[in-house]
């Protein structure tokens, strides 16, 4: 499953602040050109950014490691709720961790994504239909969570069968 495609593209399409490091013109991917002067802050699509790596400079990061570990850290001590993060957490996640060597956001994310990833699962397994609790999980997570929801509901039937003493056979006669 992994970051969606479409997940992945949103981040790509995404202004971000950067800072040029030179001036001049510079010719795109899309053949557009676009002209910048060194030291003056702009808006620009991540995905040109990452272009022209040695005209950029990043203003903004993704991920801070304190915020990944109080997330984490919140949502392991309030275990009922999902608390809402980013539609891109995912995206954003993966673009950081693919651009740096961060072993300290990497363990963060691990743990964060951890303690989601088991409140996603319970839910699933317990049937829980929360509107709020579903509203707070990614795109990804909402897939996650309707695949395995359904293989629980799929499963509980099974069992509803053989407990009722017929087998698989017998239902397909039936149809």
């Amino acid at each position: 499953m992994g970051v969606s495609a479409l997940s992945w593209a949103q981040l790509e399409k995404e202004e971000v602040e950067v800072t040029p490091k030179k001036s001049g013109k510079f010719l795109l991917s899309d053949g557009k050109e676009i002209e910048v002067n060194e030291g003056k802050k702009i808006m620009m699509p991540r995905w040109a950014v990452s272009e022209l790596p040695e005209v950029f400079d990043l203003v903004q990061k993704n991920l801070v490691i304190k915020d990944v570990a109080l997330a984490a850290w919140i949502e392991e001590n309030d275990p009922k709720t999902l608390k809402k993060i980013n539609s891109l957490f995912y995206a954003r996640s993966a673009y950081e961790l693919r651009n740096a060597e961060q072993k300290e956001l990497r363990a963060a994310l691990s743990e964060l994504l951890s303690v989601r990833k088991r409140k996603i699962m319970e839910a699933a397994m317990s049937g829980r239909d929360d509107a709020a609790f579903y509203s707070a999980m990614t795109p990804e997570e909402k897939r996650f969570y309707d695949d395995l929801k359904a293989y629980v509901d799929e499963w509980g039937e099974f069992l509803v069968m053989i407990l009722s003493g017929l087998s698989p056979l017998d239902k397909k006669r039936g149809e």
